[in-house]
């Protein structure tokens, strides 16, 4: 009955893996609709030069003001902006929030992932196969570490870009300081700690995901 009521719980939780799945498309595509509505109503708005003390002028500002903001103090906004020819700002906002939700994305698939790993191993010890669950356990809490290095390095790659997420930033960054040293190899390879982190991190997980799942089929 035991052994049941595992197999059923980890079931659920593939269950559960799968409509978020479906479910995240969705609130991608509603997020950059209304992003996109807000940013060209004010783009209207600034060709029909309304009155800037307007309240449909401000009205239609307001929502994006911030974000725009951010992008001007973005390390990459001037040099746009010279490239280019024009302000860039609107620009840089869709391509901020194209990374941004890659990003996001690909941080909640890992943790599906990661909770699916979870799910499976419930069910092969439901099934009486303990020695496959404990594989699936193992590299399940494997990948959690790992992906939760890649997350914080996601943070502090967003906010070099784009200057978003400061505060998560500073702290992903000091929880990642010490990793980094251990790759700061100094000569041609100088400044390069970052890159090879990354890199290390995502053969890690490859190895784990080969080692621990791929192998029980």
């Amino acid at each position: 009955m035991t052994l049941f009521l595992v197999s059923s719980f980890g079931e659920v939780l593939l269950d559960v893996v799968e409509k978020i799945r479906e479910f995240v498309p969705l609130v991608i595509g509603v997020t950059l609709a209304i992003v996109v509505t807000l940013l060209i109503l004010r783009l209207v708005a600034d060709l029909l030069k309304l009155n800037p003390f307007g309240r449909i002028y401000q009205s239609v500002h307001k929502p994006t003001n911030g974000v725009i903001d951010q992008m001007r103090s973005s390390r990459f906004y001037h040099p746009l902006k010279r490239s280019l020819g024009f302000d860039p700002a609107i620009l840089m906002v869709l391509v901020a929030l194209a990374i941004l939700w890659y990003v996001v994305s690909g941080v909640i698939n890992n943790l599906l992932f990661v909770i699916q790993g979870f799910g499976s191993s419930l069910i092969s010890f439901g099934n009486g196969n303990f020695f496959r669950g404990a594989s699936y356990l193992i590299g399940s809490l494997l990948l959690a570490a790992l992906f939760f290095l890649m997350a914080l390095m996601t943070i502090v790659f967003v906010n070099w870009i784009f200057g978003l997420f400061r505060s998560a930033a500073y702290w992903a960054m000091e929880r990642l300081a010490p990793l980094l040293r251990i790759f700061e190899f100094g000569g041609a390879f100088a400044g390069w700690s970052f890159l090879i982190l990354w890199i290390a991190i995502s053969f890690a997980t490859a190895a784990v995901i080969a080692v621990f799942f791929t192998s029980f089929g």
